[in-house]
């Protein structure tokens, strides 16, 4: 029984009765008084209508002050048990009859008194005759009589009602228990019994499953979310196991530990990482590792994160008490119904390392360890804008080691990168603080001074002082890979804030300086001056104007002639012209030294090659003097160095059909000296097709035999400093008599440069040199007059 109350079913049907039982009530309420409304007013109209009916005898009997008839009346109207006393006044008030009976016990008189009141208890009737008013006839009625019919009715529709109300609702409740509530009290029963058993059942029915209504479908859904919960818990053990074999299995470090820090799991490679075996590991806190990791931060993460893992780098403490940093990966996961935090870590000690190794690259050079380009660019504007604040000056120097790349090349980059950096600790060891040496590449080194004083004389002179230092320190030998090594530096030094100049300008104008000092014959230091920049800007336009001058034509060759000792042609030295519309007449000594800068002298060299091998081929055709040998062709040293200038030479020959032995190529020293086997192999090659080689500008270089003798040489050409003030002398004299000389020995002739007079000719002449070329004997000759001289037997220098 007390299960049957705690049911839902027996909570509902009391519910259900007492809601019933209400509406009921409040029906039979709403009814009853609207029938009390019209039973009181019908019962008002009886009464009236009973008085009225005796009115005739009662007005008679007053008027006529006839006590019997009065009594007669009276007695009439006490018939009626509704009316329990009665009284007759004549006109003025006096009683001429009364009758008088005691109620009667009605059973319903309380229930009456109670619920239906509103209806008058005493009822009066005015008598007249002949329209005088004779008397008053008044009644009092007894109400609990008079709607005692009324009350019984309704009472008994009432209890009507209700008990079949009652037994309606009670074959309504026994149908819903028989066809509901029954069958779940055996479904939740049959729940019980499941829930209280050890071992889960493999198969669950249940017999309304058969039912085709809404508990039948319960009964299937209950049946079907049984076995969905086994097959859930099956794989929820599954998942567990899966997880401790990953737990365990993992190469990551792994910890498993409940809210409070506790340590609950762990794996073999945490044991190893941390330095713990893995059963003092687990009598651990979690905050004993990482201090910061405090359970009441593990709880605020569980609500705040539920489900969401989180990346976040922290120090662990090995159990030696050392600290290492540890990229981690926790979550808040949830075991049997539990929550708990699990973490997965690794060491990241040496992507530390990496990524600050990668900062330092960033802002630092690799090899010397000292500042580089980007850091020397975030920190100049701001030095100089403190300067021009505190109203002081300071430096920049900018310095570039002289024949490096020889070196470089010579020797090996190994050697090179050794020397780049003995080079930085002697610079760094000339500073003092807050001086600052940056390397901003190949072997460019760029050293900011932030204060060297208050005036330009002090700043001048300090900057000096430490240019100086640096050119003498620099300029000591360097022991590298067991072999003494020499070089120099080329310094550039600008001042600031002397104008408006901002941090680009600034590192500009100290790179203009360094320049000159390696224009002005390198191992020095040079100021940057107003005028450096128009030298750079005009070198700007020349280097503009360069880039179209084989397409507008600009170019032009002149012919100087070579004569023998007899004044007679033996052959033209080729020389290029440039004329631009906007520059005028541009000197070769100012635009081919621009042109190997800007990477044009190939394309400029193979345009004069090309054409002088033209012109050669039409004066062949017209046929030579038999004491012409050759026309001389200048080779830049970025042509010959080209892999296939031996493939170029070739393919002009062929394109022109010249004879090769009338091409002499002129070459300098400096090519020489770098890279000899190639430089002698390209020369071998040609020198198969019977193309001359001439040394330019002899003498003035490294002049040596023993280099000299392993290349197929034909002439060497006297430089014109040599043959300039000759007759004033006598060093010149020497070394030309020694250059001849050393020729003779060698097979080879000697051409003299520069020849301005007769009494230089004559020197010459005396000397043993018995070829010319200069002023003297002629200028330079256009196209036309070469052909002219060439084919008529003129001699040089011309009569005038």
């Amino acid at each position: 029984m007390s299960t049957l109350r705690k049911s839902l079913f027996y909570s509902q049907i009391k519910k259900s009765l007492w809601f019933l039982c209400f509406l009921l009530l409040i029906i039979s309420v709403c009814f009853i008084r609207e029938d009390w409304k019209n039973q009181k007013v019908a019962l008002q109209k009886q009464i009236l209508s009973s008085l009225r009916s005796v009115e005739y005898f009662a007005s008679e009997a007053v008027a006529g002050s006839n006590r019997s008839q009065a009594e007669n009346v009276q007695q009439g109207l006490m018939n009626h048990l509704a009316y329990y006393e009665t009284r007759l006044e004549d006109a003025q008030g006096r009683v001429l009859a009364s009758t008088y009976r005691p109620l009667a016990d009605v059973s319903t008189r309380w229930f009456s008194d109670l619920f239906f009141r509103g209806l008058p208890k005493q009822f009066s009737l005015n008598l007249m005759v002949n329209g005088h008013h004779v008397g008053k006839l008044i009644t009092n009625v007894d109400t609990a009589e008079l709607i005692k019919a009324f009350v019984i009715r309704n009472l008994r529709g009432a209890l009507l009602i209700f008990g079949s109300a009652v037994l309606l609702g009670g074959m309504i409740f026994f149908l819903v228990y028989v066809q509901l509530s029954r069958p779940l009290f055996r479904l939740t029963n049959q729940l019980s019994v499941l829930d209280e058993a050890e071992v889960d059942p493999e198969q669950v029915e249940f017999k309304e499953a058969a039912r085709d209504d809404e508990l039948g479908i319960l009964a299937r859904t209950i049946t079907a979310l049984w076995h969905k919960r086994s097959k859930v818990e099956a794989e929820l053990a599954k998942s567990e196991a899966y997880f401790k074999a990953v737990l365990h299995q993992s190469s990551e470090s792994m910890l498993l530990t409940d809210l409070n820090g506790k340590i609950l799991d762990t794996n073999d490679q945490t044991s190893r990482l941390l330095g713990y075996d893995t059963e003092t590991l687990l009598t651990l806190n979690i905050q004993e590792i990482d201090p910061e990791q405090t359970p009441s931060l593990l709880k605020q993460w569980s609500v705040a994160s539920m489900q969401d893992a989180k990346t976040y780098e922290a120090d662990y403490m090995r159990k030696d008490g050392s600290y290492f940093p540890v990229e981690v990966c926790g979550n808040i996961i949830t075991l049997d119904k539990d929550d708990f935090f699990l973490a997965s870590f690794r060491d990241i000690t040496q992507r530390r390392k990496d990524e600050e190794q990668v900062k330092f690259l960033a802002y630092y050079d690799a090899l010397t360890c000292l500042p580089n380009r980007r850091f020397l660019n975030q920190n100049l504007a701001k030095v100089i804008a403190e300067a021009r604040e505190n109203n002081h000056i300071g430096g920049l120097i900018f310095l570039d080691l002289d024949r490096f790349k020889s070196i470089n090349d010579s020797m090996g980059h190994h050697v090179g990168d050794a020397l780049l950096e003995e080079v930085a600790q002697r610079i760094v060891s000339s500073l003092s603080e807050p001086e600052i040496a940056v390397r901003i590449g190949g072997d460019e080194f760029v050293l900011l001074l932030p204060v060297l004083g208050r005036s330009l004389e002090e700043a001048q002179y300090k900057v000096s002082q430490l240019a100086e230092s640096l050119l003498f320190k620099l300029s000591q030998m360097f022991r590298l890979d067991e072999t003494d090594v020499f070089i120099s530096a080329s310094i550039g030094i600008s001042l600031f804030p002397l104008e408006n100049e901002n941090d680009i300008q600034i590192l500009r104008q100290a790179d203009t300086a360094m320049y000159d000092a390696k224009v002005k014959g390198r191992n020095q230091y040079c100021f940057y001056r107003q005028e450096m920049q128009q030298e750079v800007t005009e070198k700007l336009a020349l280097e503009k104007a360069l880039h179209g001058a084989i397409n507008k034509n600009e170019f032009s060759l002149v012919y100087q002639p070579q004569v023998n000792i007899d004044g007679q042609l033996v052959g033209f030295e080729t020389l290029l012209r440039w004329f631009n519309d906007e520059l005028g007449q541009v000197s070769p000594s100012r635009f081919i030294p621009v042109a190997e800068e800007a990477g044009l002298i190939e394309e400029i060299g193979f345009w004069v090659l090309d054409n002088a091998c033209r012109q050669l081929k039409v004066w062949q055709e017209k046929g030579l003097p038999d004491l012409f040998e050759s026309i001389a062709i200048n080779i830049s040293p970025y042509q010959f160095a080209k892999g296939d200038f031996v493939d170029t030479i070739k393919r002009v020959i062929e394109k022109h059909q010249i004879n090769p032995s009338l091409l002499d190529l002129e070459i300098t020293e400096g090519m020489l000296v770098e890279e000899m086997s190639s430089v002698t192999d390209k020369m071998l090659q040609l020198k198969e097709l019977n193309i001359r080689f001439s040394i330019d500008d002899f003498g003035t270089g490294y002049s040596s035999l023993r280099y000299i003798q392993h290349f197929p040489l034909t002439q060497l050409k006297i430089d014109q400093s040599f043959v300039r003030d000759l007759s004033g002398d006598n060093s010149n004299s020497s070394i030309i008599n020694t250059i001849v000389s050393m020729a003779s020995h060698m097979n080879l002739s000697v051409l003299a440069e520069g020849v301005e007079s007769l009494e230089e000719k004559l020197i010459l002449e005396k000397i043993g040199c018995a070829r010319y070329q200069g002023y003297y004997l002629s200028v330079p000759l256009e196209e036309e007059v070469a052909s002219q001289y060439l084919h008529q037997d003129v001699r040089f220098p011309l009569s005038s």
